[in-house]
């Protein structure tokens, strides 16, 4: 808690993982702590779910408008 306080009570940058480096009882995780708060063990099946939602949601209807989608460069840029 004081980590969070010292966020939103000071403003200042969270210094949890900090915290837990120099806590001798975290000192088992100590060597692992990087490891442990990679991103990427947190984002869940979202990875997934994200090219599910363009297979089935985006594509059909770009596929649908895709005459919309050929427009010609009237200047020769396209963006």
């Amino acid at each position: 808690m004081d980590a969070g306080a010292v966020v939103k009570g000071e403003g200042k940058a969270n210094d949890l993982m900090e915290r837990i480096a120099n806590d001798p009882i975290f000192a088992p995780v100590h060597g692992k702590l990087e490891s442990m708060i990679d991103p990427i063990l947190f984002v869940g099946r979202a990875p997934e779910q994200v090219d599910e939602f363009i297979a089935e949601e985006i594509s059909p209807i770009l596929e649908a408008n895709s005459d919309l989608l050929k427009v010609e460069s009237v200047d020769g840029v396209n963006v």
